[in-house]
């Protein structure tokens, strides 16, 4: 065994480095080293026997013998001229075609014990060099070449009888057995050759087929994850819709009941107003998190102000951390400029660090930094969220960014929560080429930063937009719960026609009338007490294909036009009214459950309005309105 292993380091030693990685080579190259090592050895029995069996035996015998040890200067040449192999390989098999040949015409002739070993001149040389034409034309032209000259002596010459070849059986035994011993090392040598590549084949086909399993497996979860985006899709349709009523009239009871002095019901309605709201943030995260796993979540990259957005988290924060009597300071070390980002995605990642951060501190101290450095020569934006909290531990911190991850059960039966708004943080952060990091300690408290590139490269084509558009749309969406979400068009069936023509007498065409399209009867009404609240007209149809006549007869200052409507969808709407030169000027609104601004904008719109509706949102689109009709020539006056 440790012959075995010391000739294996010899083979390896005299192995180039830069064959390693080539397994056909190597293996043609460990034949030709192993044959060298062992092929003198081998034969060195047949010079000596001649060279005591003959009576005159120089110089021929020393010739032979001198041919023969010639081998092993070929790995001393190779060592130092590894590029050199093939030439040597063809010299080498020239010198076994001598060695052979020389014996054979200095004993016996064309009755030479000695021919046997010429059939390991082809079985050698296409070991070394492999089956190549160049290979193939080499070897035949030697072997072809020395039988004809074997055969020209035999003619018109006469073979040197040294040894009689009655006398020669003892040379003809070695000579026979030294060629089988050979034929057989080699023979064994390449069988395992043969049997490491079969078990290579082999692992390659396990490898095919489960690597086969695992395609079909990720189509499986492919379909499936589809399936799971097209159930959470549905489910936040079907649970947003009730909530905007819940929302809405709670907002306009609570209003009412704060006129009339009613304590005891406006308590009330601030939990139901509070508890909607907490459910329509949990169904808008996780809308989010199925999203970005699908690759749906587009960004929107803008210039923003920093100064100006960590002003307004901190006017929106502030309130929130003094709920657990926590202090709230905001640590800015300089101007902080202005970055490329989504403003709106960058907003909800602070906000919910911040709301993390006021949720697990009591009585203590909230920090809200910003600096602007330089990371490996390029401009990025740091913002912590610090806190003086319970603190996170090491094991805890492992899979804090996982989909529904807690610190611990306990921790989320005091606390509450999903367990999602660090790991939709964290996502939203990679998809704007940055990320969170976190430092905590145990009873300590926390701190989350935020890592942005304040020009990342943007990796996605936006929606070209108007002069004005993009801050028209943020005004029309942002509330304090739901930020500006992305709007999906779907095509659905076709509903009954619904129309609340308010608001012709002379009093109502002094204010000015809005054109509100949606299929769903609930949200019209509500929808319409809020506007009439505002002093607005509410022209209201839940038929949209009847949308484009009820334009060009009322003439309102603005459309509020829902997406999901069956048949003749939102988007087919408002390409009608931009079509036509009566209803083109009209400022358009686009109201949905879902959000894609940079699709609206695209097709014309002048904003959007997320569900649910309510007072803070109205103001927001009425504000639009009027930024919109300031720009447009032709627009109606307030």
């Amino acid at each position: 065994m440790d012959a075995l292993v010391a000739l294996q380091r010899l083979v390896a030693w005299f192995t180039p480095d830069d064959l390693k990685d080539d397994l056909h080579r190597r293996k043609r190259v460990q034949m030709f080293i192993i044959s060298h090592i062992f092929g003198p050895i081998i034969a060195t029995p047949i010079p000596v026997f001649l060279w005591l069996a003959d009576p005159s035996p120089n110089p021929h015998v020393a010739i032979l013998a001198a041919s023969i040890w010639g081998f092993w200067p070929f790995l001393a040449l190779f060592k130092l001229m590894p590029r050199a192999y093939v030439p040597l390989a063809m010299a080498s098999v020239v010198n076994l075609t001598f060695c052979v040949l020389w014996g054979t015409y200095n004993y016996g002739g064309t009755s030479s014990p000695f021919l046997v070993w010429l059939v390991l001149i082809p079985l050698l040389a296409f070991m070394y060099l492999g089956s190549t034409w160049t290979a193939r034309i080499f070897v035949f032209s030697l072997i072809s070449g020395g039988m004809a000259a074997l055969y020209a002596f035999y003619l018109y010459g006469a073979f040197p009888i040294h040894i009689p070849v009655e006398n020669m059986v003892v040379a003809g035994v070695l000579s026979a057995l030294g060629a089988n011993i050979y034929v057989f090392m080699m023979a064994a040598y390449y069988s395992s050759v043969v049997d490491s590549q079969s078990e290579l084949i082999r692992e390659i086909e396990r490898h095919q087929d489960t690597l086969q399993a695992l395609t079909v497996a990720k189509e499986e979860a492919e379909r499936a994850n589809g399936a799971k985006s097209e159930f959470l899709a549905k489910m936040s349709h079907e649970l947003r819709t009730p909530l905007n009523a819940v929302l809405g009239y709670s907002e306009i009871l609570l209003e009412d009941a704060e006129l009339d002095g009613r304590g005891e019901q406006i308590a009330d309605l601030q939990k139901i107003s509070a508890a909607g709201k907490h459910l329509l943030s949990m169904v808008n995260d996780i809308l989010d998190i199925s999203k970005i796993e699908a690759g749906k979540m587009a960004l929107h990259l803008e210039s923003v102000d920093l100064d100006k957005l960590v002003d307004e988290v901190e006017s929106t924060a502030r309130p929130l951390a003094a709920k657990n009597t926590n202090s709230f300071v905001v640590d800015r070390r300089s101007a902080l400029g202005t970055i490329k980002s989504d403003a709106t995605k960058l907003r909800q990642a602070i906000f919910n660090l911040l709301s993390n951060a006021s949720k697990f501190t009591q009585n203590g101290q909230i920090t809200l930094d910003a600096v602007r450095h330089q990371l490996d020569g390029q401009d990025w934006v740091e913002i912590g969220v610090a806190d003086t909290g319970i603190g996170i531990s090491p094991e805890q911190q492992k899979a804090l960014f996982n989909n529904f991850s807690q610190a611990n059960s306990k921790i989320a039966a005091v606390y509450g929560g999903t367990g999602l708004g660090l790991a939709l943080s964290q996502n939203l952060c990679r998809l704007m080429g940055g990320r969170i990091e976190l430092q905590s300690e145990l009873g300590k408290g926390s701190r989350f930063a935020i890592f942005l590139p304040a020009d990342p490269s943007a990796q996605q084509t936006t929606s070209p937009s108007e002069p004005g558009r993009s801050e028209i749309a943020e005004a029309v969406v942002t509330d304090d719960q739901d930020l500006i979400e992305d709007l999906e068009a779907e095509l659905v069936e076709r509903g009954d026609g619904y129309a609340a023509m308010n608001g012709h007498d002379q009093d109502h065409d002094k204010r000015a009338r809005l054109l509100i399209v949606d299929d769903d009867r609930n949200f019209l009404e509500l929808a319409e007490r809020l506007f009439r609240k505002e002093g607005f007209v509410p022209v209201c149809t839940d038929a949209p294909q009847s949308a484009l006549q009820m334009a060009r007869a009322v003439r309102p200052a603005a459309i509020f036009l829902d997406i999901l409507m069956p048949g003749f969808d939102g988007w087919d709407v408002l390409a009608a009214l931009k079509a036509d030169p009566s209803t083109a000027d009209i400022p358009v609104f686009m109201i949905s459950i879902l959000g894609e601004r940079a699709k609206a904008q695209a097709a014309g719109a002048d904003g959007i309005v997320v569900k649910p509706l309510d007072t803070s949102k109205v103001k927001a689109a009425m504000a639009g309105v009027r930024s919109v009709r300031g720009r447009a020539a032709k627009a109606t006056s307030f």
